[in-house]
């Protein structure tokens, strides 16, 4: 299978330290968030990886060119995570994986490549359980306003988004040719009713597309460190 980064992001949300380096380039722990990502993708059998960069990711093609083989880098203006897609449709011919340039993981692709594949799925998306404390009193009732339970700052369960897809070529008829995020892209291929899965993973996930969680992430992979 082959693999997208999809690294063209201009990096709005980490400013000011995307001002000095592009976003795939900061360090976390002892490794760049590239790197992370890249060794998660030879770890699970993965080495036909294909980079999308923007104009000011020149930098990552010059780190990367001299620390890996088998990677081929292509060039996209900053048009949304689909958008910027388009720069690889004449290069991608089977099932591949696409994940974003900010988000480091651990799971094991291989069951969630045999899952896409045996639902023939054209867009399988990657979802991950986590819990989110509610500030407040929740308060469950019936349909006459019966109060049946008070449950004081609870945490609630919801699937997110992972920014990891398999997909299949298919997908870039679908794709716009003008800035578009991914859930456009998901939004169209369920109008045009085609079959698109949502697979839960199990593991680590770290988004590292702000400062407060690219700190909080940093911290966990320092400690992991230990005194050196």
């Amino acid at each position: 299978m082959e693999a997208v980064i999809l690294a063209a992001g201009i990096g709005k949300r980490m400013k000011p330290l995307s001002y000095v380096f592009p976003k795939p380039l900061l360090r976390l722990g002892d490794k760049t968030v590239i790197d992370h990502i890249i060794n998660w993708l030879l770890s699970n059998n993965i080495k036909d990886i294909k980079i999308v960069l923007s104009d000011v990711g020149r930098l990552v093609e010059l780190y990367l060119k001299e620390k890996y083989e088998s990677l081929s880098f292509y060039y996209s203006k900053p048009l949304g995570t689909a958008g910027q897609l388009n720069a690889v449709k004449n290069h991608i011919s089977s099932s591949f994986l696409i994940t974003y340039a900010d988000v480091v993981t651990n799971f094991n692709i291989k069951p969630m490549f045999d899952f896409h594949l045996s639902n023939k799925s054209v867009f399988t998306i990657a979802l991950k359980e986590i819990q989110i404390p509610i500030r407040y009193g929740v308060i469950s009732h019936d349909k006459t306003g019966k109060v049946n339970s008070w449950e004081e700052k609870p945490n609630i369960e919801i699937a997110i988004n992972a920014g990891i897809y398999i997909a299949e070529p298919e997908i870039f008829n679908y794709i716009k040719e003008e800035p578009s995020p991914m859930n456009d892209l998901v939004k169209t291929l369920l109008k045009e009713k085609k079959p698109v899965y949502a697979y839960h993973i199990t593991g680590e996930l770290f988004d590292i597309g702000n400062m407060e969680d690219y700190e909080r992430a940093n911290k966990i992979f320092e400690e992991r460190l230990g005194n050196i």
